[in-house]
């Protein structure tokens, strides 16, 4: 044991090598601390007790002080600034006696942390009553003989506690260290395992989900490959083929009601001011025209552009020649031709075909299947994702707590070396 030699001398020898299971460590250094403190505890058990005489005698020569009478030649008033520093000092005679509690172990750390203690509290009271001190000296000189022999009695002493402590501090918060570093060890053996059982159940909940996805992909594979998905695709085509040109007859539908807008606009105006009221049918008609003339194709527009048409020439809306010109162009062009009933039966025609491909397409029961399987696999992928994560999580933490026990190990084995001074070996 180096660090004892350092404070004692040389022991008695002990064997060369020692081994031990892992799980006897934390009983063989209990006992081994024991022994191992035994003489710098006997040596901190003798301190404490010449301390408490100290602190005995230093009371006793307190009480001396108080009791103590001023010269016949003092003055008056010298002697009342006297009793009051007297006073003074005894305050922190008493604080100093008081705040200085001996421990009832002999451990070493607490002796340490004992002195420091100690140590602060005497020399805040000594700095506290240094203008006392002279006083008190001046007017009672053997009484404060007593004191400030007893006060550099007990600071010698408290050096003298911590000196052996002191020249074996590092191997004492070593020693200190090693029963923590045992059970940090043990913990974190026990966790390996239950991090190895997770990954285990992990990897296989990984595999089964692997297998699941492939499984779904071939179904799926299947599904696309067959008659009824390319029908389905079929369908789709043609209703999207459709769907266009439904929206082409309705591009063409604004188109030929933009020419009207700026009459429009100054119809809609002019009915709103009351400057021309309109009726209930034609002001339906003009909102259809403006917001939607798709719905144009299923109303009479006759007597609505007869209508406007007197209105643009007699010049009641304020257009200029060649917008008014325009309009009426427009305005003929819709009630002398058959354009809008042309492009009514088109789109009457294609919303047919098109009603009949998407009543098809509902019909088919591959698309719902094939959704079912893309959500099964979209499902299958996201927890697969989520498994892997957890399982990489767990790899690392289980690398990490091994690396870190093998750190401790080392590093406990060294100190075992350094603290006992022989060679230690623990088996894990």
């Amino acid at each position: 044991m180096k660090f004892i030699e350092k404070i004692f001398g040389k022991k008695e020898e002990a064997p060369a090598k020692l081994t031990f299971k892992f799980d006897e460590l934390p009983a063989w250094l209990e006992k081994e601390g024991k022994n191992t403190f035994a003489e710098l505890g006997a040596h901190i058990g003798d301190k404490y007790s010449e301390i408490n005489t100290a602190l005995e005698n230093l009371s006793e020569a307190k009480e001396r002080l108080m009791d103590a009478s001023f010269g016949e030649k003092v003055y008056k008033r010298l002697a009342k600034a006297g009793a009051s520093n007297r006073e003074n000092l005894v305050k922190n005679l008493d604080f100093i006696i008081e705040k200085t509690v001996i421990p009832k172990d002999t451990n070493p750390f607490e002796a340490y942390q004992f002195q420091l203690d100690a140590k602060s509290v005497l020399n805040t009271c000594l700095e506290n009553a240094i203008k006392s001190q002279q006083y008190v000296k001046a007017l009672f000189p053997e009484e404060y003989k007593d004191i400030w022999g007893g006060l550099k009695h007990l600071d010698v002493l408290l050096d003298e506690l911590v000196a052996p402590v002191n020249a074996v501090k590092d191997e004492l918060e070593a020693y200190k260290k090693l029963p923590l570093d045992v059970e940090l060890i043990r913990q974190m053996q026990q966790q390996i395992p239950v991090k190895q059982k997770n990954i285990n159940e992990l990897t296989g909940k990984y595999e089964t989900l692997k297998v699941e996805l492939g499984s779904e992909n071939v179904r799926l594979e299947k599904i696309e490959a067959g008659d009824e998905f390319t029908r389905a695709r079929e369908l789709e085509e043609q209703a999207r083929t459709l769907k266009m040109q439904i929206s082409g007859i309705d591009s063409n539908l604004s188109g030929l009601f933009s020419p009207l807008s700026k009459a429009l606009s100054r119809m809609e105006k002019q009915d709103g001011s009351a400057r021309h009221t309109m009726s209930s049918d034609s002001r339906k008609v003009l909102k259809i025209l403006k917001d939607e003339p798709v719905s144009a194709l299923d109303i009479d527009l006759a007597g609505f552009l007869v209508e406007m048409k007197t209105r643009v020439k007699d010049g009641s809306l304020g257009l200029k020649q060649q917008k008014m010109n325009k309009t009426l162009e427009q305005i003929d062009r819709l009630a002398g031709t058959d354009i809008l009933l042309r492009l009514k039966s088109q789109r009457e025609g294609y919303s047919s075909e098109l009603t009949g491909v998407q009543g098809e397409l509902e019909g088919l029961t591959v698309y719902k299947e094939k959704t079912q399987i893309e959500d099964k696999i979209s499902e299958c992928r996201n927890v697969m994702d989520s498994t892997g994560q957890k399982l990489d999580a767990e790899k690392e933490e289980v690398a990490r707590l091994k690396k870190e026990v093998e750190e401790l190990k080392s590093g406990l084995d060294s100190d075992l070396s350094d603290i006992f001074g022989k060679d230690i070996e623990v088996k894990y």
